[in-house]
C-alpha cells in the first residue's frame, strides 16, 4: 500500500524533495536577516522575492536577444555560410564554393516545415508551460512555508526522537545547510565573475547584446555542472555568426576555453575550498545519477546532494588505522612475499 501510494504521489513527493533543497539553500540568507532583527516570515518573503526578481530579470534580459537573434539569423544565414567558406579558402588556400540561392531556398523550406510542426504542437507546448507553472508555484509555496515555519518544523520532527538522536539530527541539518548554502553562494559569486568576463570579452569583440549574453554565460556555466560553459558558448557563437566576422567566433571559443581552465585550476578551488570538496570522478558520477533519476533538476542538484552525503559520511563514519601506513607491517609482508617467491610455495613459510 505504501509503495502504491508513493507511486501515485510521485510528482508531489518530487516537488517536496525539490522544495526541501530550495529551503536549505535559502536558509543561510533568512537566518542572516533574522539575526539582523527581521521577523522570520518577513525575512523569508524578502529572500523569496529577491530570488523571484533575479529569475524574472534573467529571462527579461534574454527575451529581446532571442527574438532578435532568430529574426537576424534567418536573414543572415546565407551570408554566414558564404563568410565561413571565404574564411576557410583564405586560411587553407582552397577553392570551395557554395550556392547561396540554394541555401536560402532550403532554409525557407525547413522553416516552413518547422512552422507546421510548431503549429501542431501549440497545445502540447501550452500544457507543458502550464505544468511548469504548477511545478514552480507549488515548489515556491512549499519552500516559503518550510522556511517561515522552520523552527516549529524542527521542534515537531525532533519531538519524535530520543535526545541523543535529536543532537545527531540537528548536526546533520547544520552540515546540510552549510554545504548547500556554501555551494549556492560560491556558484553565484563565480557566476558574477564569469558574466563580467564574458560581457567584457563580447563587448571588446563588438558582439551585440553583450550584457544579456554575459548573464546567460554566467548563469549557465556555473549552475550546469561540467559542460555548462561549453553549452553557454553556443548562443554567443550564434550571435557572432549573425552580426560579426567568422574570426570573432574563433576568438570567442579561445577566450572562453582559456577562462574555463583558469577558473577550474585557480579561481574555483580558491573560492570553494571551504564549501564543497568533491573528487572529479564523484562529481561526474553524481551528475549522471542525478540526470538519470530526476532529469534536469537532478543534474543541478547532483553536486550539492553529493556534497551533503559526503559530509555526513565523513562526520559519522567509524574510521580505522590503515595497515599500509605501518612500516613494520609492510616490511613483514614484503619478507613473506620474498619467502614465498624463493620456495615456490603458495603458502608463506610459517603461515600455518
Amino acid at each position: 500500500a505504501v509503495i502504491w501510494l508513493a507511486l501515485r504521489l510521485s510528482n508531489l513527493l518530487f516537488m517536496i524533495f525539490v522544495s526541501l533543497f530550495v529551503t536549505i539553500a535559502f536558509e543561510p540568507a533568512v537566518h542572516w536577516l533574522e539575526k539582523k532583527g527581521w521577523k522570520r516570515g518577513l525575512a523569508t518573503g524578502a529572500v523569496m522575492l529577491a530570488a523571484l526578481l533575479a529569475f524574472g530579470g534573467f529571462f527579461t534580459a534574454l527575451a529581446p536577444l532571442f527574438v532578435a537573434q532568430v529574426r537576424e539569423l534567418i536573414e543572415a544565414a546565407p551570408g554566414i555560410a558564404e563568410s565561413a567558406v571565404d574564411f576557410v579558402n583564405r586560411t587553407l588556400n582552397t577553392e570551395f564554393t557554395i550556392d547561396v540561392d540554394q541555401i536560402s531556398e532550403d532554409l525557407v523550406e525547413n522553416l516552413r516545415g518547422i512552422g507546421e510542426v510548431l503549429a501542431g504542437g501549440i497545445l502540447a507546448a501550452a500544457a507543458s508551460f502550464a505544468n511548469f507553472l504548477l511545478f514552480a508555484t507549488t515548489v515556491a509555496l512549499f519552500s516559503f512555508f518550510m522556511l517561515a515555519e522552520m523552527p516549529q518544523m524542527q521542534r515537531t520532527v525532533l519531538s519524535f526522537m530520543p535526545e541523543k538522536q535529536q543532537v545527531r539530527a540537528l548536526k546533520i541539518w547544520d552540515v546540510a545547510v552549510e554545504k548547500m548554502g556554501g555551494y549556492i553562494y560560491s556558484r553565484l559569486f563565480l557566476a558574477v565573475i564569469s558574466a563580467l568576463i564574458a560581457w567584457a570579452t563580447l563587448a571588446l569583440l563588438g558582439v551585440p547584446f553583450s550584457p544579456a549574453l554575459g548573464i546567460w554565460v554566467g548563469v549557465l556555466s556555473q549552475f550546469v555542472p561540467v559542460v555548462g560553459t561549453y553549452l553557454a558558448m553556443i548562443l554567443p557563437i550564434l550571435v557572432a555568426l549573425t552580426f560579426n566576422e567568422f574570426i570573432t567566433v574563433i576568438w570567442i571559443v579561445v577566450v572562453f576555453v582559456l577562462y574555463q581552465q583558469v577558473e577550474n585550476y585557480l579561481v574555483a578551488p580558491w573560492i570553494t575550498k571551504r564549501t564543497m570538496e568533491i573528487h572529479p570522478a564523484v562529481s561526474v558520477g553524481a551528475i549522471l545519477a542525478g540526470g538519470y533519476l530526476l532529469g534536469g533538476v537532478g543534474v543541478i542538484l547532483a553536486l550539492p546532494v553529493a556534497g551533503i552525503i559526503q559530509a555526513i559520511i565523513a562526520e559519522y563514519r567509524k574510521g580505522y588505522r590503515v595497515v599500509l601506513d605501518d612500516d613494520e607491517f609492510v616490511a613483514k609482508r614484503e619478507a613473506e612475499l620474498e619467502t614465498t617467491s624463493d620456495t615456490g610455495d603458495g603458502d608463506p613459510a610459517g603461515s600455518g
